[in-house]
């Protein structure tokens, strides 16, 4: 689960610390560290048995902000995604979906390789994350609220990040986050369904998972742009299933200070 007080603390350390200089953009590829804005779109589908078996499909605007610090022994990464759409269709029935995450955690260096004689670098570390999403019929139920779905995630699991360095500009980035173990909550039917909302959950079922690569350009030595590919999964079968995917293609821009 989301640890609160570690993260206010280390939130409030970083306000307070003297950020150290950067002077040159090899020093920067070490970690592309700093703050992030990213928005992109892409091809979302969902499946959510607690309104319907059909498949909704459409496209999903992505949206997210993100800080990373660069310590001594470890990196420090946090980031926010916002993602809402009205228009995710099946036929002429659409719902709107609304997701929302947060996820925190630290990444530690491993030992560092080459390929093709240019340095690869790969970071590992626990992370915690908070997900939430919500599933709304644009239609009207007189007298119930089964038109509406809603499910929870708070994880604990590992980041792995990655990079590649073309040339002192270029930097190739990938990076796969995979919770573990999550305690979920979910729509249940109250009428006819006695489980109950809440579940420790395992990989297998509660999955809240992206994987991205890309690839970066350094402007000047504190400003970067950045542009790629990510993929999201989530799955969630403890009660009604409910499967969702998407492909997206992200720009983005990192100052680092």
């Amino acid at each position: 689960m989301l640890n609160l007080k570690s993260l206010l603390s280390t939130l409030s350390f970083l306000m307070v610390s003297q950020v150290s200089g950067q002077d040159t953009i090899s020093h920067l590829t070490i970690y592309p560290a700093g703050i992030s804005f990213e928005y992109g779109t892409g091809n979302y589908s969902v499946k959510d048995e607690f309104i319907s078996n059909e498949k909704y499909s459409g496209k999903l605007p992505y949206f997210s902000v993100g800080w990373a610090r660069n310590h001594n022994k470890y990196v420090y990464q946090l980031e926010m995604e916002y993602r809402n759409s009205d228009e995710i269709k099946n036929y002429n029935v659409s719902t709107t979906i609304t997701q929302f995450k947060i996820n925190q955690g630290f990444l530690y260096s491993m030992k560092k390789r080459e390929l093709f004689k240019k340095d690869l670098n790969f970071w590992l570390g626990p992370s915690t994350e908070l997900y939430f999403f919500n599933n709304k019929q644009n239609i009207a139920v007189d007298g119930f609220d089964y038109s509406q779905s809603f499910a929870a995630l708070f994880s604990a699991g590992i980041n792995i990040f990655g990079t590649y360095s073309i040339n002192p500009k270029f930097l190739i980035e990938s990076s796969l986050d995979l919770p573990v173990l999550s305690l979920g909550f979910r729509s249940i039917d109250s009428e006819e369904d006695d489980q109950t909302p809440a579940k420790l959950l395992t990989l297998f079922s509660g999955l809240n998972s992206s994987f991205d690569l890309r690839i970066r350009y350094y402007i000047f030595d504190k400003l970067s742009i950045k542009a790629g590919y990510k993929f999201e999964l989530c799955r969630i079968s403890a009660w009604y299933h409910l499967i969702s995917s998407s492909d997206n293609l992200l720009l983005g821009i990192i100052y680092n200070f």
